[in-house]
């Protein structure tokens, strides 16, 4: 038979660049409110961020950092992180991103991959970045993003710095499908081909009447990619200026800015379905919630719009490639989307890569222009885009003949803890640094409020405690890579070339759960 490649809508696009889409709508809402920190109640409105991003470009390309140059940004979410981010981009430089959270350890290993000229970072993050650049031998300069700002800044003079929308936009730490963290590549020109489209999708379409509760750190692409796409739809960003998630606080956003779009992830959806703190707050100015990052189930989704008389929408996309599986117009409950414009998306069956048909379960592989370039560096060439420019997502789906796409399944190895990826690698590595360990693999435990959490299974050379193998970790891994649960057993199983068995121990961990 002849297997089907499902193709979403085309629409027109054109070459552009990240940071003039995103601030297109400061020419006609200038004195409108863009950004703002609910935590301080401070903000910009769009002229005012239009220009106090121009002014650092200017201070960066004064300061020789432009284009081919990197620019880390290790910060929560704020107006400043928004001026910072298009300013850079403005200036020609690449903006390589960092949760606050991570370790001096971990951000070693990022730094030493993206060599930047210049890092800024925020009071939570500080610390952490200074011993990493001190242990990565890096010698960018290191600002805050708090209070550095207008320093940087300066009168833009001289001739607009040459850009090219094939330059690289946007550096964001993804584990892949298997393996250590790292970076996917994005160009300008891939991100506003996605920015475009997904203004064509209707049930996401957003107005500058909208106001969108945006507490997904802006280091994740998702996060990114929600606040360029809102704020060029001239609607208002709120966000949390600080590290981690606060339900009360969210709940407290949503209600003192009445807040109308809120994206979020399924651990959040869960609270808004049954934490008895929602019933505190009117939430009742919500039109959308919209689930990304992780699998959501549709129980809860109904359950949420039951209680707070709001549409769910579930979206599906990676790290590697933006969102390429918007909800369908109008959405269907039980699919994660549909083809996105511009993609196309086939089924095979995984070891043999044969094409499937429609309602056949299988891996799913997407092409298209959002499509990221690779990984830096050329680091795991087998999880970047083929020959033929399909990106194997590790996703086991099956797609209606309609491009309707239902998650089944994950061929890769991540472990999803709410919104957060965890690569077993990194945390088996970490584990196998203790001398008691003989050796580790890591996989993931079904979780009801997270969806699953890392879990240790381990062989040992010497007694040692589980609970001090969970201490181990901690000051070496950020906190959602920590595992929950060290299990001790006699070896790790293996196959003849060395690989970890990880399926044998995922059925174990859900015959487990399974049990009564």
């Amino acid at each position: 038979m002849n297997a089907p490649i499902w193709r979403g809508r085309t629409v027109p696009i054109e070459p552009a660049f990240v940071d003039e889409v995103a601030l297109r709508a400061a020419a006609t809402h200038a004195h409108r409110l863009a950004v703002v920190d609910a935590r301080t109640g401070r903000g910009l409105t769009f002229g005012e961020l239009h220009d106090r991003s121009r002014l650092f470009a200017a201070g960066l390309v004064e300061r020789g950092v432009g284009r081919g140059d990197v620019l880390g940004m290790v910060a929560a979410s704020s107006p400043d992180y928004a001026v910072a981010l298009y300013g850079a981009l403005a200036a020609g430089a690449a903006v390589a991103s960092a949760n606050p959270a991570l370790t001096a350890a971990e951000l070693a290993r990022q730094f030493a991959c993206t060599g930047p000229r210049l890092v800024l970072a925020d009071r939570w993050s500080r610390a952490a970045v200074e011993a990493a650049l001190c242990a990565s031998g890096n010698s960018a300069e290191l600002h805050s993003l708090d209070d550095d700002l207008a320093d940087l800044a300066a009168l833009p003079s001289g001739p607009v710095p040459e850009r090219d929308p094939d330059d690289v936009a946007l550096l964001f730490p993804s584990s892949g499908t298997t393996g250590l963290p790292k970076l996917a590549v994005h160009s300008h020109r891939g991100a506003t081909a996605f920015l475009h489209a997904f203004t064509t999708v209707g049930p996401v379409h957003e107005t500058p009447a909208d106001v969108v509760g945006l507490v997904v750190p802006f280091t994740h692409l998702y996060g990114t990619g929600i606040l360029s796409h809102a704020l060029s739809a001239g609607a208002t960003v709120v966000t949390w200026n600080a590290p981690g998630f606060d339900l009360e606080a969210f709940l407290r956003l949503i209600q003192d800015h009445a807040v109308t779009v809120a994206p979020v992830t399924p651990p959040v959806v869960l609270a808004l379905a049954r934490s008895p703190l929602v019933d505190r707050f009117d939430l009742s100015s919500l039109r959308q919630l919209i689930s990304s990052a992780a699998p959501c189930p549709t129980g809860l989704q109904d359950e949420v719009e039951a209680r707070l008389g709001c549409q769910v929408v579930d979206s599906l996309g990676s790290t590697e490639a933006w969102c390429y599986g918007p909800p369908a117009d109008p959405p269907i409950r039980g699919s994660v989307g549909t083809v996105g414009p511009n993609m196309e998306a086939v089924v095979v069956e995984s070891g043999t890569g044969s094409r499937l048909g429609p309602d056949q379960p299988g891996e799913l592989w997407v092409r298209g222009p959002q499509v990221m370039r690779g990984y830096l560096n050329g680091e795991d060439t087998s999880a970047a885009p083929d020959g033929d420019g399909w990106l194997h997502t590790g996703d086991v789906c099956s797609l209606s003949a309609r491009g309707n796409i239902s998650l089944i399944d994950r061929v890769k190895e991540l472990i999803k803890v709410g919104g957060y990826s965890v690569a077993p690698a990194e945390v088996e590595r970490e584990l196998l640094a203790h001398p008691a360990v003989a050796d580790a693999a890591v996989v993931g435990r079904p979780d009801r409020e997270l969806g699953e959490v890392p879990v240790g299974y381990v062989a040992l050379r010497a007694p040692v405690e589980p609970s001090e193998l969970q201490a181990w970790l901690k000051g070496r891994l950020a906190s959602w890579k920590h595992v929950r649960d060290v299990v001790v057993i006699e070896r790790v199983p293996r196959s003849p070339t060395g690989k970890v068995l990880r399926r044998e121990l995922i059925d174990r961990e859900r015959k487990q759960a399974a049990a009564p």
